[in-house]
């Protein structure tokens, strides 16, 4: 009777604690959640009384989703439009993200300059040996138009032109790196964080010669990185409770600790060893 009672009284307690719980919302880019996802199992871990799920969708889709309320935290490779800005949303730079071009590992291409970058996208070049790699059709993969990811490409690669219509669209970075593995002749555009981690499956392209690195993006050399973001509503987080567990995680996020240990061993960087670089995306 006593261990039946003691099992009862725990599983009330957990019950009522569940019940209490401050559950934040983060949903968004599809690149950026990862970090924002481990940097919510650490929170949580700290403060057991708030649950955080993060889901992706692409950065355009964290965005309307917190200009309209849909989430407490909209995370973006992208800075809000005018329009979306003008709702009152608040914006937080919580990581550098530099990106790279990558490619099936067969292409034979290591470096390509800014125009031939740019005619791979748009379609004008549609043969690696016309870059110097091999004899072989270039498959384009790219990301969807509510991805933040696609905006950083077509301002930095494609200069503001437009995509060709000859591609292959994925959903998110995970399978987009999956694509270009998988795929002879693919070429895609990632952050540096996802050609680190899958470095046996696909390869680093240079940009104008430079490789993408942490390193060359803090020094200047390295031009092709954006602001990961993190938008909240302030006029649509009425709850007191939910806007404290807000504020907390995102505080977290910008601790030296977390932007220290967790952001720059994860291949981003941390937001203050760039606050004189300039972007605006």
């Amino acid at each position: 009777m006593k261990i039946r009672f003691l099992a009862q009284t725990l599983v009330a307690g957990l019950i009522a604690l569940s019940a209490s719980a401050q559950t934040v919302t983060v949903m968004g880019s599809t690149a950026l959640g990862p970090i924002v996802k481990k940097a919510a199992d650490d929170y949580m871990k700290l403060h057991p009384g708030v649950q955080i799920a993060v889901s992706g969708g692409g950065s355009m889709t964290g965005l309307n989703q917190v200009t309209s309320g849909g989430c407490n935290i909209g995370i973006s490779d992208v800075f809000a439009t005018p329009e979306q800005d003008k709702t009152g949303i608040k914006n937080f730079n919580i990581v550098v993200q530099p990106f790279t071009l990558i490619a099936h590992p067969g292409v034979g291409v290591k470096s390509l300059n800014a125009q031939q970058a740019e005619q791979v996208f748009t379609g004008k070049v549609t043969n690696w040996k016309e870059v110097g790699g091999k004899d072989q059709k270039i498959v384009r993969v790219i990301r969807p138009e509510s991805s933040g990811t696609r905006a950083v490409q077509k301002k930095e690669i494609l200069h503001g032109q437009e995509f060709s219509k000859d591609v292959l669209i994925q959903d998110s970075t995970g399978a987009v790196v999956t694509a270009v593995a998988t795929t002879p002749g693919a070429v895609s555009f990632v952050e540096l964080e996802h050609l680190e981690k899958n470095k046996a499956r696909v390869a680093g392209i240079a940009y104008n010669g430079v490789e993408c690195s942490n390193e060359g993006v803090k020094s200047g050399k390295y031009p092709i990185f954006s602001f990961g973001h993190a938008y909240t509503n302030p006029a649509k987080l009425t709850d007191p409770k939910v806007k404290q567990a807000v504020d907390g995680f995102l505080a977290f996020i910008l601790t030296p600790a977390f932007q220290q240990d967790v952001v720059l061993k994860a291949g981003y960087l941390p937001v203050a060893y760039v606050k004189s670089l300039k972007t605006q995306l």
